[in-house]
């Protein structure tokens, strides 16, 4: 069975049910003005895919208001990894670059960033989460995740692998 080529056990932290991963501060330079928060805010919700999208920021939506000690293990791999969505409740495809070799994982609401060192490159990401149904009922830091990385030669449109139950469609709220 293939491996990952580097693996990195940390913890993040959510807040306002919800994490950002970036490599570049989208909100550092922002020429048009866009709110790349709000706009992948709005994108995760209007995908029901639960992860939003804008100007090189990832938008982690999670069943958990507050949770500061979320394991997240990040994985790199040479090829697209094995699936293995049994194993979580929420899975989602996404492209993401990383051209300083350094990725940020920060809470909503203006927690400090967390780097995670890994190699430079453009990545296809897969975010995948667990726990969701004891993060909703509130046991909190029940919920972890994994971001595996591997290597893409063009971009691709953000796949929803395996939807939560918990989320409701845009058409039921």
């Amino acid at each position: 069975m293939s491996q990952p080529t580097t693996s990195t056990d940390l913890e993040i932290e959510v807040g306002y049910n919800q994490f950002y991963i970036y490599a570049v501060a989208p909100w550092d330079e922002s020429p048009d003005g866009h709110n790349a928060v709000m706009d992948a805010l709005n994108d995760a919700y209007a995908s029901e895919r639960y992860v939003g999208l804008s100007a090189g920021l990832i938008d982690v939506l999670t069943p958990a208001e507050w949770n500061f000690h979320t394991p997240m293990r990040v994985e790199t791999w040479s090829t697209e990894p094995p699936a293995d969505t049994e194993d979580w409740d929420h899975v989602v495809d996404a492209d993401l670059d990383i051209p300083h070799g350094t990725l940020m994982f920060e809470g909503s609401g203006g927690r400090p960033p967390i780097p995670c060192e890994v190699p430079p490159g453009r990545y296809r990401a897969r975010i995948a989460g667990r726990g969701y149904d004891l993060a909703k009922a509130r046991t909190e830091g029940m919920d972890a995740y994994r971001l595996q990385l591997w290597p893409r030669n063009s971009a691709h449109p953000p796949t929803l692998k395996k939807r939560w139950t918990g989320w409701q469609p845009t058409s039921k709220r």
